[in-house]
């Protein structure tokens, strides 16, 4: 019978957590504070949607620049921008250690069903990062621009407020390319057949709408970046999903008889 890898006691258990932790918290240190030696490099790169936004906007970068709120807004802000930098950074060392530690304790069949998972939704997670990025941080920018009337409004924009959107307009939308995979295991555990996602994509359709208005910038042009994507990404879930349906077990020919 298929039984886990190693078999531990609770203290030997957290032990391991212990240090497994103490490793992950380690590497995860290391790159923060080499990420914080490129701060301004990494500035650089997350001011990038902004000045775009405002090019299309036809400001010149001159009148451009974020404004710095308070003193230790903008370093506070930066720090956690090299956060996040060092999670990803140190996420292979993180990913190792907690897989060794939740692998010890499943099934064969447990360990080969997430070790597929895992870089899938790791590469979703990415992409997701990626296209919001390049793609619906600046039109989310530009629609929020031309929603401003300049004849009353002076467009001056605040840097931590800034990063703050765009750290979480990103790493919202890197989450939210899990869709597929979501689907995809739902119908692997024998919880929602393909058919019904073919079946519910009208209902679908508008839920993703109606997301899509509530975590997106109130315009018409970044509700429809972020519900493109996710159109597409439902399609996408129907597709794995009928892939990766279980097939159902063969009847015996003489039972048919």
């Amino acid at each position: 019978m298929d039984e886990p890898e190693v078999r531990m006691t609770f203290v030997e258990h957290l032990e391991e957590l212990r240090v497994r932790l103490f490793r992950s918290i380690v590497a995860l240190a290391i790159c923060t504070v080499g990420a914080m030696f490129f701060y301004k490099a990494l500035v650089g790169i997350m001011t990038v949607p902004h000045f775009r936004a405002m090019s299309w906007l036809d400001i010149p970068a001159s009148h451009a620049k974020l404004l710095a709120e308070s003193y230790g807004g903008p370093v506070m802000a930066t720090m956690k921008l090299c956060l996040i930098v060092g999670l990803f950074a140190a996420s292979p060392v993180v990913g190792r250690e907690m897989w060794a530690f939740v692998a010890a304790g499943l099934y064969r069949h447990e360990r080969r069903a997430a070790a597929a998972f895992a870089p899938i939704s790791f590469l979703l997670f990415l992409l997701g990062c990626v296209f919001g990025y390049f793609v619906l941080v600046p039109y989310a920018l530009y629609g929020m621009g031309q929603m401003i009337p300049r004849e009353q409004i002076s467009f001056v924009f605040g840097y931590s407020s800034y990063l703050s959107l765009v750290l979480t307009m990103t790493l919202l939308l890197g989450a939210v390319f899990q869709l597929p995979l979501a689907m995809v295991l739902l119908t692997r555990l024998g919880l929602v057949p393909p058919a019904a996602y073919l079946r519910k994509w009208r209902h679908a359709t508008i839920g993703i709408l109606v997301v899509s208005a509530l975590i997106s910038p109130a315009d018409v042009i970044s509700l429809l970046v972020f519900a493109v994507p996710l159109l597409a990404l439902y399609a996408l879930g129907i597709a794995a999903a009928f892939l990766a349906a279980p097939r159902p077990a063969s009847v015996p020919a003489a039972a048919l008889t």
